[in-house]
C-alpha cells in the first residue's frame, strides 16, 4: 500500500505543477494517478473516493481533449449565479452523498462526501477553465488532508500530496489570475 500511496503522490505532484502553469500534458498525468488512487481508496473503504476517481478517469479524458481547443482555452471567471448554483450543489450533494456513505464501513463518511463532491465540482471546473476552480480545490486540500491523517492507517505520504496541493492552489488561483488579465490561452 506504501508503494502505491508514493507512486500516486509523485504523480499528482507533477501534474499539481503542470496545471498550476496551465500545461495540457497535466491530464495525462492526472489519469494515471486516478488509477492508483482508485485501488487506494478502494483498499481503504473509502467509496466516495473510489466514485470520484473512476469518474476522475472520464474526466481526464474530457479535460486533455478539451484543452487541446484552442477556442476554448481562455480562463475565466464564474458569474455570482454560477456561484451560487456551485455552492447549492456542495451542500446539497455533500448530505445526499453523506446519507449513504453513514451506512457503509466508511471511517469518515462526512469528510469523505465533501471532498468528493467538491472534487466532482472542482474538476468540472478545472476542465472548464474557470479560476473558481482555485477555491474549491483550496478548501477541498485542506479537508483531504485532515481525511488522511486521521485515516486509521493514516495516508502519510497523500496527506503532505495535499498540504502541497493546497499551496499549489494558492499559486494556480494567482497565475491563472495573471493569465486571465492577460488573455492567456493555457498551452
Amino acid at each position: 500500500m506504501i508503494v502505491l500511496e508514493g507512486i500516486c503522490t509523485i504523480l499528482g505532484l507533477v501534474q499539481g505543477v503542470l496545471v498550476a502553469i496551465n500545461k495540457r500534458s497535466n491530464w495525462i498525468f492526472y489519469i494515471i494517478q486516478m488509477f492508483g488512487l482508485l485501488i487506494f481508496s478502494f483498499l481503504n473503504h473509502l467509496y466516495g473516493d473510489v466514485a470520484n476517481n473512476a469518474f476522475y478517469l472520464v474526466i481526464g479524458i474530457i479535460g486533455f481533449m478539451r484543452w487541446g481547443k484552442e477556442e476554448k482555452s481562455q480562463i475565466t471567471i464564474c458569474k455570482w449565479r454560477e456561484r451560487v448554483i456551485y455552492i447549492g450543489v456542495l451542500t446539497i450533494a455533500t448530505f445526499l452523498v453523506f446519507s449513504f456513505l453513514k451506512n457503509t464501513d466508511d471511517p469518515l463518511p462526512l469528510i469523505d462526501s465533501f471532498t468528493t463532491v467538491s472534487s466532482f465540482v472542482a474538476t468540472y471546473y478545472m476542465v472548464m477553465k474557470k479560476i473558481d476552480t482555485w477555491i474549491i480545490w483550496f478548501i477541498n486540500d485542506i479537508l483531504y488532508v485532515i481525511e488522511y491523517f486521521m485515516l486509521p492507517n493514516q495516508a502519510v505520504m497523500l496527506g503532505v500530496l495535499n498540504i502541497v496541493w493546497t499551496g499549489l492552489a494558492v499559486y494556480s488561483f494567482i497565475n491563472w489570475r495573471r493569465l486571465m488579465k492577460k488573455g492567456v490561452s493555457i498551452s
